[in-house]
């Protein structure tokens, strides 16, 4: 094994292991930049509908873009597809 196959294998370890560590950084980011801008955009009335559903004070504008990112974040971890191969003719 030469000295750049072995670097090569020790880039793509380490590639693997960065993915593994910062995919879930990046989607916590996405999603609260996309709850703050959900919360600019109409955080009292989210609030206000939580607080409704729930019958608490609890819920704040501030808090959308920290639920949000939590949600994205474990939610990605539980994402499922379906395919249907099913083949119907029609008369």
């Amino acid at each position: 094994m030469s000295k750049m196959e072995g670097l090569g294998w020790l880039t793509a370890l380490v590639g693997i292991i960065g993915l593994l560590v910062f995919s879930p950084v990046i989607t916590f980011g996405f999603a609260w930049m996309g709850g703050w801008i959900l919360k600019v955009c109409v955080g009292s009335a989210i609030a206000d509908g939580m607080n409704l559903m729930f019958n608490t004070t609890r819920f704040t504008p501030d808090f959308i873009p920290l639920a949000c990112a939590t949600l994205a974040t474990i939610g990605k971890y539980f994402k499922s597809s379906q395919t249907n191969n099913n083949k119907s003719e029609r008369s």
